[in-house]
């Protein structure tokens, strides 16, 4: 049996071809069991690799899995899927659809086709207070403690949990070198390994951001991030932010320079959107 998958790259920065956080999906994943969609995420070994396990027109339910284990919710594989889902035969009557619904296990996320790209609006975010001192965190995070702006430092979840700390510069961004036992201490959500997102306001409506993650002993950085940035929002409006832009770069440091952006609406409502792009396709053979 072969299993078709398409490649992208989402939230890619324009006229650059290996920018942007890779994806893989694979359109047609109804007959794979869980066990299988865990091990061709661990072959293709991707940020996140997505199937789609039903689907009727522009609507599909989708599964996301890490090399490691399944998300609730990611940002980018939302986006990504949403793009090869858009134009899969019966999603629109003329061409491809402008909007898709994907039923994930965090929630239904409407996601809308903009300029070069995908827009999706996130799940409400819910926050809880951050246990680990103002030292901890620094420490956990390689940096001086002088840079962390602990007061903002929260638990954020749009869908899926992670801890966001906010940084009082972009060198202090660019300078994290993370250690992975002391993040498994102070930063880990129950049932998850840790996540922490960093970032720094560069101007009135940019920021710089680097999100890291543990797999098992070994500290990894995410290109591009749109769980983070959704949780960002969360946190924002918490603030009291409304009818906010603004653009999150990202991906630098690992060679993937990357894009988002983030808009809260007068509602307080987030959305998290950028570029997708396509880059190749293709076919695996499944076993007997």
């Amino acid at each position: 049996m072969d299993l078709p998958f398409e490649l992208l790259n989402v939230f890619s920065v324009a006229n650059d071809p290996f920018s942007g956080n890779p994806l893989c999906v694979f359109p047609d994943a109804a007959g794979l069991s869980d066990a299988e969609m865990q091990a061709w995420a661990r072959q293709f070994n991707l940020s996140e690799t997505t199937f789609v396990t039903s689907r009727a027109g522009a609507d599909a339910d989708v599964r996301i899995f890490t090399p490691d284990h399944e998300m609730p919710f990611a940002g980018h594989p939302t986006l990504g899927t949403a793009e090869v889902v858009a134009t899969l035969d019966g999603a629109a009557s003329h061409g491809a659809a402008a909007l898709v619904h994907l039923e994930l296990p965090a929630g239904r996320i409407p996601v809308v086709r903009t300029d070069g790209g995908w827009q999706l609006t996130a799940p409400t975010a819910s926050l809880r207070e951050v246990t680990a001192s103002k030292a901890e965190l620094a420490g956990a995070l390689g940096i001086d403690g002088g840079a962390l702006v602990r007061a903002d430092a929260a638990w954020v979840d749009a869908g899926v949990e992670q801890l966001v700390v906010r940084l009082d510069h972009a060198e202090a961004v660019r300078a994290c070198d993370p250690h992975a036992h002391a993040m498994a201490e102070h930063m880990t959500s129950p049932g998850r390994p840790p996540h922490v997102y960093v970032w720094a306001w560069t101007g009135p409506k940019t920021i710089e951001a680097r999100l890291f993650y543990t797999s098992g002993q070994a500290v990894l950085e995410d290109p591009a991030t749109g769980s983070a940035c959704a949780n960002l929002g969360g946190w924002m409006v918490a603030q009291g932010a409304r009818d906010v832009s603004v653009e999150i770069s990202q991906g630098t440091a690992v060679g993937r320079p990357s894009r988002l952006q983030l808009e809260i609406d007068a509602d307080g409502g987030v959305h998290v959107g950028g570029r997708v792009e396509r880059v190749g396709r293709g076919s695996c053979t499944r076993g007997a």
